[in-house]
């Protein structure tokens, strides 16, 4: 292996490179899987780089590792900036996905952060499932409340997806994992054995989009009994929704 780093040490310096541009252009598409493995492989031929540097001081070759140091410069103020634009950086995601005409979709409710309450009055009718489920807040911090039926004990939680083409919403990070709305909203509930509230302004965000970027997210409520651990889908309802700009 230390023959290979020595040997090969100018490998080093093309695929970041590579990589960087390949970064680069996914940043200008939606987010997926493969940005993230293009970053990992981005940082790990950076790793290397490093160490075939250790390596040609250790063995006093001087140039070789005059030409790599000089190189780690860019790399790493650019591994930074993509850093900092991947939690930061505008994704223009509602932009891409713009709510079909004549689709039925709901607002989010307005709410005072500081006494957790909205001005709006929210009537709330067990033979009407539309109103079971009620979502508050903006710019990709929301808040939601949900009313249901008899269920055993287990845990309730949230899944979203863009509602056009069923992308899945705020499942991780693109360099660092944001909290999942499966986590960030699952709430633990007792028995209940009739119709009532099982959860008050449970917190979750929206990572996916930019604010005032609207676009359509389908929010489903799930359940995961606490015995049998099996998952069920109680309820779905489409929101228009911003992102927080990750």
């Amino acid at each position: 292996m230390k023959r290979f780093f020595l040997k090969y040490w100018w490998l080093f310096l093309i695929l970041p490179f590579v990589f960087t541009v390949a970064l680069i252009h996914l940043f200008s598409n939606v987010p997926s899987v493969l940005d993230t493995i293009i970053f990992w492989l981005f940082f790990l031929s950076l790793l290397g780089l490093i160490t075939s540097w250790i390596l040609l001081l250790a063995n006093e070759k001087w140039w070789q590792s005059i030409v790599v140091f000089i190189s780690l410069i860019p790399l790493a103020f650019l591994l930074f900036i993509l850093s900092f634009a991947a939690m930061a950086g505008p994704d223009g995601f509602g932009q891409k996905h713009p709510i079909p005409e004549g689709l039925n979709y709901n607002l989010p409710l307005q709410i005072d952060y500081y006494s957790k309450k909205s001005d709006e009055v929210v009537e709330i009718d067990s033979l009407d499932t539309s109103t079971y489920l009620q979502v508050y807040g903006e710019l990709g911090w929301y808040n939601y409340d949900f009313y249901y039926g008899a269920l055993p004990s287990g845990e309730i939680f949230l899944r979203c997806f863009e509602a056009t083409e069923n992308i899945p919403l705020s499942e991780s990070g693109f360099i660092f994992k944001n909290p999942e709305i499966s986590e960030d909203s699952r709430v633990q509930i007792d028995s209940v054995r009739f119709f009532s509230k099982l959860v008050d302004k449970q917190t979750f965000r929206i990572f996916e989009g930019d604010y005032e970027d609207y676009y359509a997210a389908r929010i489903e409520v799930w359940f995961k009994d606490k015995k049998t651990r099996m998952e069920r889908k109680l309820l779905e309802k489409i929101y228009r929704v911003e992102g927080s700009m990750r």
